[in-house]
Order: C-alpha cells, then structure tokens, then sequence
C-alpha cells in the first residue's frame, strides 16, 4: 500500500469508528512528533503552535520523558493508586509539586484529567465548607464534566444538558462589585482561572486575584485557582498566581504536568486535604496518580529545570508578543488585539470568520494553530516551552505571510 492510500485507508478507519465531534471530517493523520515539529503519515511537517492545547510542555517525545516512561513501565504500571500501595515516583511527585506551588500549597490529589480536577477541589470545597454555591465567571472553561459545565459559561455547550449544578452562580470577569454583591454565607467556594484559556487568553486585571481571596475568606469561602491550562511554567513561572502573589486555598493542575501523559491534580494545604479522609475514600479513582505517567511528569519538572525552560517561556513569549504586536500594526483591518503572558498568547481577530481563515492558511503554509473555544475570534498561540528564537521567527512569518494573502 502506498503512502496515499494509506493515509485515506486510516481517514477511514477513524471516520467509521471513532466518535466525530465536528461536522468537518478530521485531515492530519499524525505518525510523529519530536520537539516542536509534527510530522503526518504522508510526509508533511508542521510547526506545532499549539502543543495539544498546553499540553506537551517539553515538547513532542522528549527522551528523558519516553525513557523515564519506558523505565518505569518496567518496574510496574499499575497495582492500585489509592489504597495501600505506595509508588515511589507518585511520592516523588507531590513533594515535586509542593516544593514548587505557592504558600502552604503541599498535598496533592492525582486525577486523570484536568475537568477530574476542577470536579475535586469543588468537592473539596463543599466538603470543608458544608456549603452548596460556587461562583464562577463569565467566559470560563472548566471542563466538559457535570459539574465543570456548570461552571462553563458557554451556553452552546451547556443548554443540551441542562438543568446543570443548580448552585453555580455566574459574575462578570474582573467585576469584583458584582461578585461581592452575589456572596452569603452559603458560598463555598470561587473559582477562577488566572489567566482565562477558552475566555480568549485575558488575565486577571492587577489585584484581582488579591480582592476574590479576601473576599472569599471574608465570607468563609474558599478560592480556587485553575492552573490547568496556565501552570507548569507556561507563563514564565511555575503557576499563573504566583504573577499576581496570591496563595490559592486550592490549586488544580493538568494539561502540561506529564508532557502529554493523561495526569491532573489538586492541591491544597494538608489540613484542608484531610476532608477526604473522613469518611476514608470518600472522592478516589481508579486510575489516577498512574506510575507511569507521574514518571513523566517528574521527568518533565526536571527537564523544565535543567533546560531552563521558564526563563526560555519569558523570553520567547516577549518576542511572540512583540512580533505579532507588529502584525497587529501592519494588518488593523484583520487584528483587533493581542495578548499574554509568556507562551500562553492569542490573537484576537476583528470576527471568527477571520480567525478561522487565518488558522487554515496558517495550516496550509506548515504551521498549527486552534481558536479559543469561548471566544471564537480569538486565536491562540502556544507552543511548547522548548521553541527556539529561530521557530518563533518562523511563525510569525508565516502569520506574516497569512495576513498578507488574507488582506488581498
């Protein structure tokens, strides 16, 4: 079989068998990725701008992470994670974490996935509370869960399956007014992403996260940070919060920890950690804290260190910024605004309809990019942590050369 008719013969395959989630058949079969670089089965290379979404931190296959996996994968892959085995590499992990989170951020609860994190630092929250109501804010994304969709704002994806969490309680983003004027004594928690992924990549405004954390213990509320899409050194420091000096109650983490293994968590102080031991096991899971993928993620918090690669997230996120600044001078009719944080980034374009133009012929000349969920018009950029000054120049001449065919 020759390279074209196995490409279609696997289109194939994935359209009979998979669940399609667009209307718009999927075209990039994916064989490889090393570094920053993807690579199709027929032979095309792209320049990965997105890293799965804020996933694959050190980038596509970094060999201390697969030879990390692979080692573990030897020893052994799973006896039960919760229970009375102790794996050597988890523990490992959370004094990792802890050692690297703000305050007195130092026990942590492994989940599977990011939403899986959200839906336990709630019922953390709700545990230690004894309260039902959790605020949350305009343009969020929190996952595709019950309970995270409630606290999603997009109603495209929460009208098919209300009624939803009937305590989930909506404010304006940065309106620290209207917040204050929703809480009572029955609020348990709010939550908040310090830089808003889905939203369109818009940050905390200065003081923000300060005013929801006095505001929350005012009331006797907790707040929760989520880091899923921020953490693990995307923004130039190990957690968004740590930009804006505030010490969450509850941290949740995801999508970068293990460099594309499926690992999340939580993590709080280990008083308030310790509402999951009474009753014993009342929130577990079966697979999460996984050998195998907190060995990735171990190795990643290594390799993030040893190669420097908050200081790279800094440094090549304030030439992405300045670079498409530039573009946003040269093309007002396409670009409305740019924004971020170290490699956490977005273009905002003037309607969805360009920014899904724009990612199609950026897609075209050899590079990929996806739009923000809850904002459509809004296109993000970020790449893996270990892009190079000479890749970021590549991108953003291909935007260059995007803008100018868009323009015609």
């Amino acid at each position: 079989m020759n390279i074209k008719d196995k490409e279609k013969a696997i289109k194939e395959q994935d359209f009979k068998y998979i669940a399609q989630l667009g209307r718009i058949q999927k075209d990039m079969v994916i064989d490889e990725g090393k570094g920053c670089i993807l690579k199709t089965v027929g032979g095309k290379e792209y320049l990965d701008l997105t890293a799965g979404v804020s996933v694959t931190a050190t980038g596509h296959s970094h060999p201390k992470i697969v030879e990390a996996m692979h080692k573990q994968a030897q020893k052994v892959i799973h006896a039960q994670c919760f229970g009375n085995y102790i794996y050597e590499v988890q523990a490992e992990l959370a004094q990792l974490l802890a050692e690297r989170s703000p305050g007195n951020l130092e026990s942590t609860f492994f989940t599977n996935s990011g939403a899986e994190a959200v839906e336990g630092a709630v019922k953390l929250a709700i545990k230690a509370t004894r309260r039902k109501r959790i605020v949350f804010f305009s343009k969020s994304f929190h996952g595709r869960t019950y309970m995270t969709l409630s606290l999603s704002s997009k109603r495209l994806y929460r009208d098919p399956f209300e009624p939803l969490y009937p305590w989930a309680i909506k404010v304006p983003f940065n309106d620290i007014h209207t917040t204050r004027g929703i809480m009572d004594e029955d609020v348990a928690a709010i939550i908040v992403e310090p830089i808003q992924g889905e939203g369109g990549i818009r940050p905390c405004r200065p003081g923000f996260l300060n005013e929801l954390k006095e505001l929350a213990h005012e009331y006797g509320a907790l707040l929760i940070a989520d880091e899923i899409q921020a953490g693990m050194g995307r923004t130039g420091k190990w957690f968004c919060s740590e930009h804006y000096d505030v010490v969450p109650d509850i941290m949740t983490m995801g999508k970068g920890l293990a460099s594309g293994m499926p690992l999340g968590g939580f993590i709080a102080s280990k008083e308030l950690m310790s509402e999951f031991s009474d009753p014993p096991l009342i929130h577990c899971s079966t697979f999460a804290g996984n050998p195998v993928c907190c060995a990735a993620s171990v190795a990643t918090i290594k390799v993030i260190e040893e190669k420097n690669l908050l200081d790279n997230a800094r440094d090549r996120g304030k030439e992405l910024i300045a670079g498409m600044n530039s573009l946003k001078d040269k093309y007002p009719n396409i670009i409305k605004d740019v924004r971020g944080l170290g490699l956490l980034t977005a273009i905002e374009m003037n309607s969805p309809k360009d920014a899904a133009a724009f990612v199609l012929k950026v897609k075209d000349l050899g590079a990929t990019l996806s739009w923000t969920l809850n904002a459509g018009a809004n296109v993000r950029v970020s790449p893996p942590l270990i892009i190079t000054n000479k890749q970021i120049s590549k991108g953003l001449e291909l935007f260059n050369t995007a803008f100018t065919f868009m323009a015609k």
